[in-house]
């Protein structure tokens, strides 16, 4: 049985909670098991904006977080729902996502699908989504399905074709995906930081064995993309500076 795990970023258990437990309930008949948190349950302060963890890989701030970045480590799956805040994510959410920037640097959900879920009073919904995704490609994970409701079809019921692809991909061998050129260059981006940048992200990154790779791991990647991302890389190896530094 696939495990996933929801995360709640609203205050309140109300449209954005009540659309997990509808999403719960359709995984639930395809035999998959969703846990629950909800981040204000959790004490998660502010990034102060130190670059321990990136330097170091340590945090001087005494919270949760540690415990809910763990937490995440262990399942199949991730569900990430914000109710829209001023056309973008909620605050809680927006300071959880800050705390985890050292997984731009040394990703570790690298092939972990993620369902995008969000709900909305008006409009604000693409740009959310959009916001979202390029931080889930920046974790080496992929969004591979978003679940949206506004006033007009907040009772609306989750239907199969709502989560076929995030289920698809909970079971489906990663040799079989296909990630987008997005994905690819912010990967090389990544990698490029990486040699030229800290050392102590270099080191991680060669016992992944991602320095001479197109992507975290093997997957169907087009030669045209291929090509582009590659060339990319390239131009972008040339105009970044080494950093000489002991981190």
């Amino acid at each position: 049985m696939k495990k996933v795990l929801a995360i709640n970023s609203s205050i309140r258990k109300n449209n954005t909670f009540n659309l997990l437990k509808k999403i719960e309930k359709k995984l639930n008949e395809k035999d998959i098991m969703v846990d629950f948190i909800n981040l204000k349950d959790y004490n998660i302060k502010e990034c102060v904006g130190c670059e321990l963890c990136i330097t170091k890989d340590i945090c001087n701030l005494n919270d949760d977080m540690d415990i809910l970045m763990n937490k995440l480590k262990n399942y199949d799956g991730i569900i990430i729902s914000t109710p829209v805040y001023m056309s973008n994510l909620s605050g809680k959410l927006k300071v959880f996502l800050d705390r985890t920037c050292r997984w731009f640097h040394r990703p570790e959900l690298t092939g972990c699908p993620i369902l995008l879920v969000s709900t909305t009073a008006g409009s604000g919904l693409k740009d959310t989504f959009l916001t979202l995704e390029k931080i889930m490609y920046q974790w080496g994970a992929f969004p591979v399905g978003k679940i949206g409701r506004s006033l007009g079809n907040l009772n609306e019921d989750v239907k199969d074709k709502d989560i076929d692809n995030f289920v698809m991909h909970l079971y489906m061998d990663k040799c079989k995906f296909k990630p987008n050129l997005n994905q690819l260059i912010n990967f090389q981006v990544q990698k490029v930081l990486a040699v030229k940048i800290l050392t102590f992200d270099r080191k991680y990154w060669e016992d992944k064995d991602w320095i001479s790779k197109d992507y975290f791991f093997n997957a169907k990647i087009p030669i045209v993309s291929k090509i582009i991302s590659r060339s990319f890389y390239k131009m972008l190896y040339k105009k970044v500076n080494p950093v000489n530094n002991n981190f």
